[in-house]
């Protein structure tokens, strides 16, 4: 078991901010292109009235390892491709590169709001959809888990040689929710986990229980966790003025404060494999940056 408190230094560019937000910055590699990497899309019908799914997959342009690729899936592909600039990607041995798929939607705007509610958070204790404090219909991460296993894995091993025992799917607040709620499903194709600032908050923490209750019951498949968090998400959240947004804010004030000291521990605890890092200074929405850019770097 690999135990490792890592407390890192990230040097983000003047323009980050504290939450996240919904300009485009320009386009993205999927338009440019890349000298590193050949560029591949494709889009799945989305469900009910939601925009259709839109993934992107890089693949090194270097002869593939005997059993083929390394690959991250990175969720909220949008906001997640700004963050590989040519500058960033500079830095990286291109020898080390995995395959990169961006798991969004086909909208343009860098979160897409109401999409990502659906489908990165999970149902409560019976299995039941949940709205989210603004009123957005929730719960239906087991239908994008699915979709992900069914649809996403294999069209992706269609166009890149990846090696289906070394996928790794990151996500970060809602989409961080999700990683945990995939980390806990055995049938998931997935490898390797990492959840950057959960929304631990969801369902007023009672999923947040059953998590830590299920991992020191020993439920809890065995596969590497790793947790990412900003030190200052707390001490830096947003006010925000909308009645709604201020549902959020509330249950996300009522959580334990030490709630996620305590799902590293105890996962640790429980022999979940895993580092568990912290970004000191950093707010919640610049820990989305940070955490993407980290994993990539320790890939090197």
């Amino acid at each position: 078991m690999n135990v490792r408190g890592l407390i890192l230094a990230i040097v983000l560019p003047v323009a980050a901010v504290a939450q996240p937000v919904q300009t485009p910055l320009g386009p993205t590699i999927l338009e440019t292109g890349s000298d590193l990497f050949a560029v591949d899309a494709f889009t799945i019908a989305g469900a009910g009235q939601g925009a259709d799914y839109e993934i992107g997959v890089l693949t090194p342009r270097r002869t593939p390892p005997a059993d083929g690729f390394a690959a991250l899936f990175l969720l909220d592909g949008q906001a997640a491709l700004e963050v590989l600039t040519p500058d960033f990607l500079a830095t990286l041995d291109p020898d080390a590169l995995p395959v990169v798929v961006s798991v969004g939607y086909d909208t343009d705007r860098r979160f897409a709001s109401e999409e990502r509610a659906r489908d990165y958070t999970p149902p409560d204790a019976g299995g039941a959809p949940l709205a989210d404090p603004r009123g957005r219909p929730g719960g239906q991460a087991p239908a994008f888990l699915d979709l992900l296993t069914s649809e996403v894995v294999p069209r992706v091993e269609g166009l890149a040689p990846i090696d289906a025992d070394d996928l790794t799917l990151w996500g970060h607040s809602y989409g961080g929710l999700f990683v945990l709620y995939a980390a806990g499903t055995p049938s998931a194709p997935f490898a390797h986990f990492v959840a950057a600032s959960p929304s631990l908050w969801w369902n007023d923490g009672r999923y947040f229980d059953r998590t830590v209750g299920r991992m020191s019951a020993g439920d809890w498949p065995d596969q590497p966790l790793d947790l990412h968090r900003g030190e200052m998400e707390r001490a830096r959240a947003s006010t925000p003025g909308n009645p709604n947004a201020q549902k959020l804010a509330r249950m996300r004030a009522a959580l334990r404060e030490d709630a996620f000291g305590t799902l590293a521990a105890t996962a640790r605890a429980a022999g979940i494999p895993g580092e568990t890092t912290i970004f000191p200074g950093l707010s919640h929405g610049e820990t989305f940056r940070a955490s993407i850019r980290h994993l990539l770097k320790e890939a090197n």
